[in-house]
């Protein structure tokens, strides 16, 4: 996921990855990739899995750069890669680090779900026989976070970045600042002659400002900021996992915040004139959008442009930065359509002058953009967005708010989101039955810069809601702009995501597990060590804890045993069932055609016994079933190792060590 250009099965025996195993990286940046992929195997195996250059072994997995390698169809793509995996080691070369990256993303997802675990487990670590070639559709595959109505820390957008790499997005496109809030700290530095602006107000004022609770969503949005050494360090951990990072400040519209921070911006020609009672504009914390605008007629709306865009620009390295431009319903009002576009371009000759690229939202496509900026179609009238693309040598960004727009609810139920761009059944397959180049006609993949999915906030709190509203759909979208045309089939693409689920859960990301997808499950054993002399119970995966009184071996406690994945799912505690309910969260989505339910062989002798489950996170109205712990009661007569087995009612099996001193 996303489904690659070709695999071909081998048959045979496959690669298992084990406590021997090494990473072997060959050329440029190869390490770089390689310890990012052992950093995010090593907590589910609990192997070493060093990265060393050298000869390989048959227990190796073998990471390597080469642009001169034969790549067939796709030579020439950058992102190109391909995998051969055989029992006697695995290969994966890319045609450069993105490739590469792009190539151990694909490794992940043939390893069994809980390689994605934070956790040890107990598995067979295992990636079948394979042939894989494989590269990208498009280069931009996007997902837009709105941190400016309500704020997400830095920590949640790297938890949301590693998310999306896994999904091979390529673009994560940071929406800095609208009417509710400003995000990105401004210093003073570099002022131009004669400017007194004090650009620390915006977020000192506008960075404690978020949209308020609204019809949609009772609660208030997140307030913060980001200072540049944050915003940087988001670049840098984004650009290690391939991912370029697009700054987006709106302009001329959605400026309140702004407005609110600035005092001289509040001018006679601004939607907020200043007068002695009210010399900034008020905070505005509603989801009302087009009625603000800065003054299109002030030389100060320039030099305030001219200085943010450059502290951006040079906190930016994409080769492009996002103007907005969309919905200043009250600016055209007031100056008239003209005066929109005499604004704009004076905007976009800014930071064409600071040598980027724009990306505009479609209502800006007529002023007069340069060959390679980029129009992010959205909705509305399609004309000056193909004449921009035709003629000027700009390229679309496809995001069509019906198909693209993260933040509409799943289902009328859900408790989220809103429902202008898609209402009814708006699950994962409406995100994927569309194709690019139909949404503006005559525009096609010579035309096209990529596709993008957006996520808005009016009604997002936090990074746990952002998830839920971002997956599964965001692998729909990614995969439309990955894949060949050719080769996307819905209900071939269904059956692939059905594995994702226990993924998604073993990861601990949060998703839609709903009706549409007929989610897998998974099971895996953890080991635990247990001591004598202390009352208590037992640690889950790979931790040492205790049971039974003083004196005692392994008296009668709760062991953790196991975990299960099973998305759509809900649990008496004695067995896990498909969440047919419709009732507030809806119904859920499984493989399982019977109540699933386990026993446990604890090893020693003694008849298994049942195995009860509880749930990390229970299934609700804006939760994924999370991870289920398999525990069972159990006394050990005698210290030793022992190897036990759980067995599932629908025959998958697996098994578990605990050591007893």
């Amino acid at each position: 996921m996303p489904k690659p250009l070709q695999v071909s099965a081998k048959g045979g025996p496959g690669f298992v990855l084990t406590k021997q195993s090494r990473i072997v990286a060959r050329g440029t940046d190869a390490d770089e990739v390689g310890a990012l992929m052992a950093a995010e195997l090593r907590p589910a195996t609990g192997f070493d899995l060093p990265v060393v250059s050298g000869r390989p072994t048959p227990r190796d997995v073998v990471l390597t750069i080469d642009p001169e390698a034969e790549f067939d169809e796709v030579e020439g793509n950058p992102e190109a890669y391909k995998i051969a995996s055989t029992a006697k080691g695995v290969r994966v070369t890319g045609a450069s680090r993105h490739g590469l990256f792009n190539g151990t993303q694909t490794l992940r997802q043939l390893l069994p779900a809980f390689a994605a675990s934070p956790s040890r487990v107990n598995t067979t670590w295992t990636v079948p026989a394979v042939s894989i070639l494989d590269a990208p559709r498009f280069s931009y595959r996007g997902l837009m976070l709105d941190v400016a109505r309500s704020f997400l820390e830095v920590d949640e957008v790297k938890q949301v970045i590693d998310a999306a790499a896994a999904a091979k997005i390529s673009v994560l496109h940071m929406h800095l600042a609208d009417d509710q809030g400003w995000r990105i700290d401004i210093t003073n530095s570099g002022r131009a002659a004669g400017d007194d602006i004090d650009y620390t107000a915006l977020t000192r004022v506008s960075g404690a400002t978020a949209v308020l609770g609204n019809p949609y969503q009772s609660a208030d949005g997140h307030t913060g900021f980001y200072t540049q050494d944050d915003y940087r360090s988001l670049v840098r951990y984004a650009a290690e996992r391939e991912i370029e990072i697009i700054p987006e400040i709106d302009i001329p519209g959605h400026t309140n915040a702004a407005l609110a921070a600035i005092p001289q911006l509040n001018t006679a020609g601004s939607s907020h004139p200043a007068t002695e009672d009210e010399p900034v504009a008020p905070h505005n914390g509603t989801i009302d959008v087009g009625y603000s605008y800065l003054d299109p007629t002030s030389e100060v709306t320039y030099t305030f442009i001219e200085h943010v865009f450059s502290q951006l620009a040079a906190l930016t390295p994409s080769e492009f930065l996002h103007v907005g431009g969309d919905e200043s319903h009250a600016m055209t009002q007031r100056y008239g359509h003209d005066g929109y576009v005499a604004f704009v371009e004076r905007a976009l000759a800014i930071v064409h002058g600071l040598s980027k690229k724009t990306i505009g939202w479609n209502e800006y496509a007529e002023s007069g953009l340069a060959a390679g900026d980029g129009v992010q179609y959205w909705a509305g009238t399609t004309e000056h967005a193909k004449r921009a693309v035709i003629e000027d040598g700009a390229k679309l960004l496809v995001s069509p708010g019906n198909m693209s727009y993260l933040d509409m609810k799943y289902h009328p139920k859900t408790p989220i989101g809103l429902s202008w761009a898609c209402s009814g059944d708006c699950d994962v397959a409406h995100y994927y039955d569309w194709s690019p180049q139909e949404v503006i006609a005559g525009v096609g993949d010579e035309h096209i810069l990529g596709t993008e999915a957006p996520l808005w906030s009016e009604t997002i709190r936090g990074v746990d809601q952002a998830e839920f509203m971002i997956f599964p759909r965001i692998l729909a979208h990614g995969e439309t702009g990955w894949t060949a045309e050719s080769l996307r089939s819905p209900s071939d693409f269904a059956a692939r995501l059905a594995s994702v689920g226990p993924r998604l859960a073993a990861a601990g990301t949060n998703f839609y597990d709903g009706p549409q997808i007929a989610w897998s499950t998974e099971l895996a054993g953890t080991d635990a060590a247990l001591s004598v002399g202390s009352a208590g119970s037992v640690g889950s995966a790979g931790s040492a804890g205790s049971v039974g009184s003083a004196g005692s071996v392994g008296s009668a406690g709760s062991v953790s045993v196991g975990l299960l994945a099973a998305p759509g799912t809900k649990t008496d505690g004695t067995a896990v069932t498909v969440d047919e309910v419709d009732d507030a969260d809806s119904t859920g989505g499984s493989s399982l055609t019977a109540p699933l339910t386990a026993t446990v062989d604890f090893g020693d002798g003694s008849a298994p016994v049942p195995a009860r489950f509880t749930a990390s996170e229970p299934r609700d109205s804006l939760h994924a079933a999370g991870v289920y712990a398999v525990t069972a009661a159990h006394t050990y007569d005698s210290p030793g190792t022992y190897r036990g087995t759980i067995t599932a009612s629908d025959g998958s099996r697996a098994r578990f060590t605990i050591t007893v001193s």
